[in-house]
């Protein structure tokens, strides 16, 4: 079979193909005017290529358009060469020039960008691509096209799209029957996270093994040459075990130093800065208006999914309070905040507020996150109720929420109310939430 006909043959599948897919809440402009490419990026098994999927089928009855995934095995490796080939073969099976081209694992191409920047900007076609892989991480689409894109960022599910997938409501009111159902996905949720696969098949804990695998091996491994495997493995064990904690460079260099391990600091940054560029870790700093306290804070550390927290932990009832506290960071980060930019944590004497929202340098909205609110508890009354009054005062700030597992109520403390939401509540009223945030 020559290239050409191969090229012809996947394009007619995917114009044959009727894909069931779910809705996801991540909104791309299909009627876009200027001259870049879209860029979808996330972590691995995100949805990225089911996400450019449903773009294809939502748009192919209405415009020209074409889907082609670059890793099929019928025409690879692809080349520059093969990509003229997909338009001149596109212009004889749709009659016209396509208006819409989706191009997934577009880094299987190598100098792909070329021929994107001259598809957008000389053919005048709407360019969509996406890819992830040891040979090109998803973030570093953008930086190749230089300027030329705009990203859109793709996560595991959130917990509406959960319940999409489940047939089950959205909204202010629900049945007996629909909330206990509402509450056990959000059990769920907390346990196993949100990736897709996981959501939808009953193999969970071995799916996330294997991602947790393919996430170490190919995205930190393979893609920066690492020697020193069982190193890096530790450290990677390291950070999934420390979620929802203060994570020190520091005390880690020294505890590995104790093993009889020698690696420096610097080695140790480079490994975090992998882990965050893949989408895997997300380090949380102390918020300041001081540039140099932001810089120099302990960041929180955060993992992309709970599911993943599950493959190095051993999930006990005290890591509740953990995998609730990384549920809510990465529900915010799936919403658009991005760490150390909108979101922060806020540090008063030794306690702190787990969450504030930041917009345009105006704190608009400060998150408390536990199990479980003891009111007859001084110490944690304390801990969590007057800290977080405390740094409203300071950051002039009147938005207050505690999130919890099960309680809703409404707290005057102060001259200040707070709002205690339980998780499954707050994180289906998360939209509303965020715009009276903004």
């Amino acid at each position: 079979m020559s290239k050409e006909y191969a090229i012809g043959q996947i394009i007619k599948e995917f114009q044959e193909k009727e894909e069931e897919i779910i809705e996801r809440e991540l909104k791309v402009p299909l009627d876009y005017t200027f001259r870049k490419a879209i860029s979808i990026v996330g972590p691995r098994r995100a949805g990225k290529t089911f996400y450019l999927l449903y773009l294809y089928q939502k748009i192919r009855k209405d415009s020209p358009s074409i889907f082609f995934p670059l890793d099929d095995d019928r025409i690879y490796p692809p080349s520059l060469k093969d990509l003229d080939l997909l338009l001149k073969v596109s212009r004889e099976i749709l009659g016209k020039k396509p208006v819409y081209l989706f191009l997934d694992e577009i880094q299987e191409v190598d100098s792909w960008e070329r021929f994107v920047k001259r598809a957008v900007e000389r053919e005048g076609i709407l360019v969509y691509i996406t890819g992830s892989s040891s040979r090109l991480l998803s973030k570093e689409i953008a930086s190749l096209l230089r300027g030329r894109t705009v990203v859109y960022e793709i996560f595991p599910f959130t917990f509406t799209e959960v319940l999409k997938a489940r047939n089950l409501p959205l909204g202010k009111y629900f049945s007996s029957r629909e909330e206990a159902a509402i509450k056990r996905e959000a059990e769920k949720y907390l346990e196993y996270g949100g990736f897709p696969e996981v959501i939808l098949r009953e193999e969970k804990e071995k799916i996330l093994r294997e991602y947790a695998e393919v996430m170490f091996y190919r995205d930190i491994v393979e893609r920066y040459k690492i020697r020193r495997i069982d190193t890096v493995k530790l450290f990677f064990k390291i950070v999934f075990t420390s979620f929802a904690r203060y994570f020190s460079i520091n005390k880690v260099a020294n505890y590995m130093k104790s093993l009889g391990l020698r690696i420096s600091k610097n080695s140790l940054y480079s490994y975090l800065d992998y882990m965050n560029d893949a989408y895997i870790a997300f380090p949380l700093r102390r918020f300041s208006y001081s540039l140099r306290i932001v810089e120099q804070s302990i960041p929180k550390i955060y993992v992309v999914d709970n599911g993943l927290a599950r493959v190095y932990n051993v999930i006990t009832p005290e890591m509740q309070g953990q995998l609730l506290e990384n549920l809510v960071f990465m529900e915010l980060r799936k919403r658009g905040f991005i760490e150390n930019e909108n979101i922060f944590y806020y540090k008063i004497n030794d306690n702190e507020v787990d969450f504030i929202i930041v917009d345009k340098g105006e704190v608009k909205q400060l998150i408390q996150v536990t199990y479980y609110l003891r009111y007859d508890d001084r110490e944690q009354w304390k801990r969590e109720v007057k800290t977080l009054v405390k740094a409203s005062k300071e950051l002039k700030c009147k938005k207050l929420v505690i999130v919890t597992w099960s309680q809703e109520d409404k707290i005057l403390e102060d001259n200040r109310e707070i709002e205690v939401k339980p998780l499954w509540r707050w994180l289906i009223d998360l939209k509303l939430l965020i715009r009276s945030s903004k």
